[in-house]
């Protein structure tokens, strides 16, 4: 059975203040939503400037989350360790 392609879901952290690439990031999640909960869900947690998870992605499946994972490496974010979520990024605090 072959899973539909483009399906991401976003949660926002409550508390935490939203990354200045936010805009960016909704806009490529909005692209690649689906209505549907993911089969396979898996969780890219994003940091803010304060270095702060305010954003979750979760992913349909490994496709999905290396979708995901060269997006957010192609606006400057950086990828940390994590044992918390399949993968986190920062968001870069200073854009010099």
């Amino acid at each position: 059975m072959r899973h539909p392609e483009g399906n991401m879901r976003s949660k926002l952290i409550r508390g935490t203040a939203r990354a200045e690439l936010d805009p960016q990031i909704m806009a490529f999640v909005s692209k690649h939503a689906c209505a549907k909960k993911p089969l396979t869900p898996m969780r890219v947690g994003i940091k803010n400037e304060l270095g702060e998870v305010y954003r979750l992605i979760l992913a349909d499946g490994m496709i999905e989350m290396i979708r995901a994972d060269k997006f957010l490496m192609s606006i400057g974010c950086i990828e940390e360790v994590t044992d918390e979520f399949d993968l986190v990024f920062r968001v870069p605090s200073d854009k010099r």
